[in-house]
């Protein structure tokens, strides 16, 4: 049997220690949730990561269901993970590459950011791709949006990236409007 898929700790450092700065019960919810902004782990189940994203709605967008609060947090996430180390190779490889080049590189990506997760990139039409991810447990509407965030701050696009299928085991995202 697999080991449970885990996620490296750019991604919390792009969320805590460039984005949310936790105080006071925020970061208690935090630590109970299964990371301790004080002394942050390499890498993380997934699990704990939906957890903290589930914190982070809680404390920043109580007002939103779930889904647009996870979507919202990886819209302003891809600033912040765009500053980390990890974040400034996918920086370069996407000006290196094009956009198109770098999408279709994506499942490359997707094994340095997460372990226990695979993506698949199928061409849908000029600027436009299904992504399907494969892993248990995983953020679908935080991914969207930090892939929206990522192309806005990466390009001239206007993108949008909608999840079209969710189950506990993979979902498809949708991406449109990276054509000139």
């Amino acid at each position: 049997m697999s080991s449970p898929p885990t996620t490296d700790h750019n991604v919390f450092e792009g969320l805590f220690g460039k984005l949310f700065q936790p105080e006071s019960a925020f970061k208690a919810d935090l630590r109970a949730a299964g990371y301790d902004v004080d002394n942050p782990q390499l890498r993380y189940p997934t699990t704990v990561l939906v957890a903290c994203l589930d914190v982070i709605a809680r404390h920043v967008y109580p007002e939103l269901p779930r889904e647009e609060a996870h979507h919202q947090i990886g819209q302003r996430f891809a600033n912040g993970y765009l500053g980390t180390i990890l974040g400034r190779i996918i920086r370069t490889l996407v000006l290196a590459l094009g956009v198109d080049r770098f999408v279709m590189q994506l499942p490359k990506v997707v094994s340095l950011a997460a372990q226990g997760v695979t993506a698949e990139v199928k061409p849908q039409g000029p600027g436009e791709y299904l992504i399907t991810f494969k892993g248990e447990d995983q953020p679908p509407d935080f991914i969207a949006g930090a892939f929206e965030g990522a192309a806005q701050d990466l390009s001239v696009f206007k993108c949008h990236a909608e999840v079209v299928r969710r189950t506990p085991a993979e979902f498809d995202m949708k991406v449109t409007g990276l054509a000139r």
